[in-house]
This record gives structure tokens, C-alpha cells and sequence, in this order.
């Protein structure tokens, strides 16, 4: 890095990746109508969160500053060394080359360049995503997201506080991290396979631990307990079947949570006077259950709600003490829409909760891992709110739980941890639903367009060590 030009930064190619030029002019969106233009000089255009603007700084190296989601900016192709500098979580556009987000616990994702990617003095997520990235993560506890087939990246400030996430490089133990290491010079570069490396600037080998790296998903002791692939939809009813579409406490009308301040209904496909509106579908091997408004005719038979949505709950057929349990699907990104999977005890008391993945539509890249517990008296969480650079389309969302340890995972790396509560060690059964309202608050349009959970399959597996934990109570077609 000693041999790098003036103002940049070597990447792990040895290519040098430039800053933003020292600005010339300022100017301010506060002055500003829908458009703010620059000039052909090196600029620094100052957003403002009571304003609706997109700016433009055209040719030389600009800064932009923003405020809200109302601060946009367009830059055209070879138009210098732009930078975006901004508190909130951001994803870089098109033809800009840097980023540097300071809000805590706030994401950093670059674009499909090389870019250099910032974060504050406080903690946030870095990914760089295609290209040979450069990422400096600041002060604070920072999780670095290094992808297979995004490139090689280098990583400036690796500190004792931060954590590497290597997803899809099928490295599943700390010795296997190790053994890809060599130092070089005063770098330390890991080779991840496939001509990819990621480099940690100024370190050695020694410094590293096990806790800093996040890795993928070791299933060779897995054993399958539940398998359903939704190829039918194998309803309880009343005697067997594998999903029930109502709580155990529900009505014959359905249910709802009324304390999370949900704005849905859990309708019933086998009650009458509802039984226009069906929240599950099926096609080729998926169930979508569909959030929707309520038609007014049938508001009286649901408590006057405002929405629709479905519900899945084994209570009746499967349970199960430790083990792996994942869900496959697709999550919709609607407005104040709650989708979620998770676990509750048999044995009907709450806490212990175990939450495999919670999400607002309204934050896709967010994913909210909870075990809910009163190991100390009272009720309490112990929560993680965790960044990914991309929840598009189906993706896995799992967690490992053990006598001692809960890990989650998304697409089978870790993302989060923590010791197994004292109370929750007990058979607990699965839970699938997509609310409305709640933490995600109130849909802004009122959900003019239907969201959809579209789930492709719901997995359990006990651990070869945990055996005696397995308690499946039915079995209607076999698969548990």
C-alpha cells in the first residue's frame, strides 16, 4: 500500500482506487427546487432531509451528502471520483465509486465496480459486492460480508472487534480459515478458492480468532426429522394433517395477536362466512400466503380488522427439542408487512420464544433473529438485527439451536449468536405467518397490492448427539 499514488488506496490486486478530490464549490438542496447541478469542478452537494431532490455534480470528483431517502444522485460514466457520504443504510448507484455510511448499526453495500467502502467511528456492515473492493470499517464492532464470485477484496482496519462473513465458500470450521492463510509482507491474505482472496492490511496470522469469522453451515451430523416440500397443503383437521391455520387458543373464526398491535386477521379456509377470502394458494411446490385487505362484507365475522393473512402452526403434529429448523421462501417487500418463522413450547407456556427470522417489507436488507426468555424474571429479549446485502427472490433462514448455543444462519452462513436461554430447553413447534402492522408499522398505501410470503419448503433436523430430543407427534404422510 506504501507504493500507492497520491490520494488512493492499493487494492487486493494492486490496482489503486481513488478518493474524491478536496471540493471547489459547495452547494446546498436547501436552496434547491426537484433538481441541484453542479459543475465541471470537484463539488460538495449537501442534501437536506426536508427536501425532494435529485443532484447532479456532472464532470470531477463530487460529494454528496444525505440526509433522507428524498437526497438522490445521478452521475453519468466517467464523470471523476464520486462519494456518497450518508448516516442511513445505502447501497451504492451506478457509476459512483465510493461510500462511507456513519449510523450505527447501519449497512455499507457498494455497487459492481471496484469501489472503496466506508464505515463510521460507531459499527456497521460492509459489503462491497461485485468488484475488487476496498473496505475500511472505522471504529466500532463492524461485520465485513465477503461474497464467492464478487471479487477480491482488502480489508484496511481489521480490529479485534470485528467479524469477517464468508458466504458461499463452503468453509465451515476456523481451521480451515487458518489453513488459507499466509502472511505477506505486513498483510495477511486468506485464499477463499476460485482466484479469490481477501486480504486484512497490517495484521498477522496470530492475531485472529475463532469468534471473528462467521462461516457456512456444517450439516454432516444432520438428521431429517420434518420435511414438508409443499407439493399439497396437508391441513389439520380435527384428527390429523400436519398444519393447523389457527393458534391453539383461536376461535373458530380465526385469531390474531392482539398485543404485538397487529392489524391482520388469521382467517380460517373452513369457516363460512370467511371463506371468500383464502390467504394460501398453492403452485408447483409452494405456498403463498397472501396479506390483503379485508372485503367489507365479511369484517363483522373478524372483529372489524382491516387485513387478511394466514397462519401455519405444527402444534398439532410436530414438536421437537434442539436440532436445525429452516424455512425456504421468498418474503414480500410491501410496506408494514411482518413475515416471520418460529418456535413455540408444547406445553402452551410463553416465554421461551424462538424467533428463526423476523423482517419488515419495508427494510428487505434487515432481519431480526430473537429468543424471547425469562431466565431472569422477568420477560426479556435477547435480539439481533442483522444486515444482508440481498433478500430478493427465495432464500434459506435457519437456526441452530443446542443445550448451549443458538446460532442463526441465512443461505447457511451465521449471521448472529448467543447462549440458549435457561428456559428453553423444552419441545417447541413451528410457526409460519406474515402479519401486518406490529413493529412494522402501518402500510403507507394501505396495502393497495397484496403481499405474498411464498414458502418453497420448512425443514427440521435433530443433531446426531440430540437424538433423544426428537419428538415428532404425527405422522400423516410419512416425511417426520
Amino acid at each position: 500500500m506504501d507504493d500507492a499514488p497520491e490520494n488512493s488506496v492499493l487494492n487486493a490486486k494492486g490496482v489503486p482506487l481513488f478518493y474524491s478530490g478536496a471540493s471547489v464549490n459547495h452547494y446546498s438542496a436547501s436552496d434547491a427546487g426537484p433538481e441541484l447541478y453542479g459543475s465541471a469542478d470537484n463539488d460538495t452537494m449537501w442534501g437536506d432531509a426536508s427536501v425532494d431532490v435529485t443532484m447532479y455534480g456532472g464532470d470531477g470528483d463530487d460529494i454528496y451528502r444525505l440526509y433522507s431517502a428524498t437526497n438522490r444522485v445521478s452521475e453519468a460514466s466517467d464523470e471523476g471520483v464520486d462519494t456518497i457520504v450518508t448516516w442511513m443504510s445505502y447501497t451504492l448507484p451506478d457509476n459512483i465509486e465510493n461510500l462511507k455510511v456513519t449510523g450505527n448499526g447501519r449497512y455499507a453495500f457498494g455497487n459492481d465496480a471496484d469501489n472503496i467502502v466506508m464505515g463510521g467511528d460507531r459499527s456497521q456492515t460492509l459489503d462491497g459486492g461485485k468488484g475488487d473492493d476496498v473496505l475500511e470499517g472505522g471504529g466500532g464492532a463492524d461485520i465485513f460480508n465477503v461474497e464467492a464470485g464478487n471479487g477480491s477484496d482488502l480489508i484496511l482496519d481489521f480490529g479485534a472487534e470485528d467479524m469477517v462473513r464468508l458466504n458461499g465458500y463452503g468453509i465451515t470450521s476456523f481451521e480451515e480459515v487458518l489453513a488459507g492463510m499466509t502472511q505477506a509482507g505486513n498483510d495477511v491474505r486468506l485464499d477463499l478458492g476460485g482466484g479469490e482472496t481477501l486480504v486484512f492490511a497490517d495484521t498477522t496470522v496470530d492475531q485472529f480468532e475463532e469468534s471473528q469469522f462467521q462461516l457456512q453451515l456444517d450439516r454432516s451430523n444432520f438428521q431429517l426429522t420434518f420435511s414438508d416440500e409443499f407439493n399439497t397443503l396437508d391441513l389439520w383437521n380435527g384428527e390429523s394433517g400436519t398444519w393447523d391455520t389457527n393458534f391453539w387458543w383461536g376461535r373458530e373464526n380465526g385469531s390474531t395477536l392482539y398485543k404485538n398491535e397487529e392489524l391482520q386477521w388469521y382467517v380460517q379456509p373452513d369457516y363460512e362466512p370467511t371463506n371468500p377470502v383464502n390467504p394460501f394458494s398453492m403452485d408447483n411446490g409452494v405456498v403463498t400466503i397472501t396479506a390483503e385487505r379485508a372485503p367489507e362484507d365479511i369484517r363483522p365475522y373478524i372483529e372489524n380488522y382491516e387485513y387478511t393473512s394466514g397462519l401455519l402452526t405444527t402444534y398439532e403434529s410436530f414438536a421437537q427439542k434442539y436440532g436445525y429448523f429452516e424455512m425456504r421462501a421468498d418474503m414480500p417487500e410491501n410496506d408494514g408487512t411482518w413475515p416471520a418463522f418460529w418456535l413455540l413450547p408444547k406445553d402452551q407456556s410463553w416465554p421461551p420464544e424462538l424467533d428463526v427470522v423476523e423482517m419488515r417489507g419495508q427494510e428487505p436488507n434487515r432481519l431480526d433473529l430473537t429468543a424471547h426468555t425469562k431466565q431472569t424474571g422477568s420477560q426479556t429479549e435477547i435480539l439481533s438485527s442483522v444486515n444482508v446485502s440481498d433478500t430478493a427472490g427465495f432464500h434459506t433462514y435457519g437456526v441452530l439451536w443446542t443445550e448451549d448455543d443458538l446460532v442463526w444462519y441465512f443461505d447457511d452462513v451465521e449471521v448472529a449468536r448467543t447462549s440458549t436461554p435457561a428456559d428453553m430447553h423444552k419441545e417447541m413447534y413451528l410457526l409460519a405467518n406474515l402479519a401486518v402492522g406490529g413493529i412494522a408499522g402501518e402500510p403507507d398505501d394501505g396495502l393497495a397490492v397484496p403481499a405474498e410470503m411464498q414458502i418453497d419448503y420448512i425443514h427440521a433436523y435433530a443433531l446426531d448427539d440430540l437424538q433423544a430430543g426428537v419428538a415428532a407427534t404425527a405422522d400423516s404422510d410419512g416425511t417426520f
